[in-house]
């Protein structure tokens, strides 16, 4: 589960970091003036996950190469959030073991940590926390040593601190950010586009408003959901369903904001609305069941009615393949995979571009051990991308969780066209998280009308290129130039 905590409350009562990032990431001063916070939330109970972490370790078992370590990524999320009860045990962990863990999750690389080997925590003295060892759940020491292997086992006597905060409480998300709501937007002819409007915010839905804002760029999408769902897939694509009630719910009204019920809804045992929850997780789930509803209803009922073309599929899905050369016996083998989204990782980089071309890099392997020659020997992997989407979503890697949670702040360079593979994209939407991983708000930049607007929940803007082009952007969806 991820640990972003919405707060709402003004910027003195910011931490050190939070304050650093509202002053080297802003909006514009006429946008963004204070990031919006929100009080701190206790960790999900261990009764309401374990459903959803065994469900994300049996897609975790049965995958391969990048989508494997995305999985992965999402469950170690889950695992260091969790909370078993206050008297679980916890686990010391090398921590340059737990360095090496860290950069094949979170910077991309092919070369996997090894076993855990803790001998040196037995034998050294005055060791520091969070260099020479981390401390670890019992569920996340669990999984680490069934998937890694190694040990020995070492408890820790002190439970690692939760973070502090000094956010105090309130009901009304983002009222400090200093945005005027456009009045007349329902009035203007934009068919066959959405109309430009703000989704109500009760509670902590930050991450789900920005993730539709910007799906809503996807025309194609958008008009599949309402020319193609009816009466006869209520009870088989919900969630279809659900999205197209919220597309007619925007042309229908005349106010400048409306409020999602059944989408929200759908989706409460999956994102408990009790929490925030990550953005990128969102929107790949609600991508990939919409998907999994089309395939399914056309199985189930293509001999006896119309088939539903796949818009996922045909707009928004890539393929590429990784290859594995064995340097000792030259044995290749390759991994196909498809992807809604690329993650991108920002480790010694400054544009999009840079790392887009970093992920498609050659790396080295060590320790490599061939499935043909059974030895353990140095490896070069290759990753080549097969097809681009017409819709091609960037997944900047900003949050890390292991070791130690922390988010990456520094600023990416972005333009508004950029050639990816050879082909050339137009920038359509940004999902931006201000504040720090422990605190902090999701709001987007769309361009809709082909213009660039600001929403933040029920609350809208129009804005200039400069605006989105200073933005710490955490998701970017890119449109092909035809």
């Amino acid at each position: 589960m991820q640990s972003y905590k919405d707060t709402d409350n003004n910027s003195e009562n910011l931490n050190e970091e939070d304050k650093q990032c509202n002053k080297d990431y802003k909006l514009s001063s006429s946008i963004n003036k204070q990031v919006p916070q929100f009080p701190q939330k206790k960790a999900p109970s261990y009764s309401n996950e374990v459903p959803q972490i065994l469900k994300l370790q049996n897609q975790f078992r049965n995958a391969q190469g990048n989508t494997r370590r995305e999985l992965e990524c999402q469950l170690i999320k889950r695992l260091v959030d969790l909370k078993k009860n206050s008297d679980s045990d916890w686990y010391r962990l090398n921590g340059a073991w737990a360095q090496k863990y860290t950069t094949y999750l979170y910077d991309n690389s092919s070369t996997l940590p090894g076993p855990i080997d803790n001998t040196d925590l037995l034998q050294k003295k005055n060791l520091v926390m969070n260099a020479d060892f981390y401390v670890v759940n019992e569920t996340v020491w669990k999984f680490l040593l069934e998937e890694y292997s190694g040990g020995p086992e070492i408890l820790d006597e002190k439970i690692p601190p939760s973070p502090s905060s000094n956010a105090s409480s309130t009901t009304d998300r983002a009222k400090s950010v200093d945005i005027s709501i456009v009045s007349y937007i329902s009035q203007l002819d934009i068919n066959p586009e959405i109309p430009i409007k703000g989704l109500k915010n009760e509670l902590y839905f930050c991450y789900m408003h920005s993730s539709l804002q910007c799906m809503m760029c996807i025309q194609e999408l958008n008009n599949f959901i309402l020319n193609n769902i009816n009466r006869q897939h209520i009870q088989s694509m919900p969630l279809c369903t659900n999205y197209q009630e919220l597309l007619r719910q925007l042309k229908d009204t005349q106010q400048d904001y409306i409020k999602i019920n059944s989408l929200r809804n759908s989706i409460a045992k999956k994102f408990n609305p009790k929490y925030q929850h990550d953005a990128q997780e969102f929107l790949l789930f609600l991508l990939s069941s919409f998907e999994d509803e089309i395939i399914n209803f056309n199985k189930k009922n293509g001999q006896q009615q119309t088939i539903l073309p796949n818009v996922i599929d045909q707009y928004l899905k890539g393929k590429m393949v990784s290859e594995i050369h064995c340097k000792n016996c030259s044995k290749k083998s390759q991994i196909l995979e498809d992807f809604l989204s690329l993650s991108l990782a920002l480790l010694k980089i400054n544009s999009i571009n840079q790392s887009f071309d970093e992920f498609l890099k050659d790396e080295l392997i060590q320790d490599y051990k061939c499935d043909s020659c059974h030895k353990k020997k140095t490896a070069i992997k290759k990753t080549r991308i097969t097809k681009l989407p017409q819709y091609l979503i960037l997944h900047l890697k900003r949050f890390k969780f292991f070791p130690k949670q922390n988010k990456i702040i520094q600023h990416i360079k972005f333009s508004l066209e950029s050639s990816f593979c050879g082909i050339k994209y137009s920038l359509v939407g940004i999902i931006v998280h201000s504040g720090s991983l422990e605190q902090g708000h999701y709001y987007s930049f769309c361009k809709r009308q082909n213009k660039w607007w600001l929403f933040n929940d029920q609350k809208i803007k129009l804005v200039n290129n400069n605006d989105v082009l200073q933005q710490q952007g955490y998701i970017l969806f890119y449109q092909q130039l035809l």
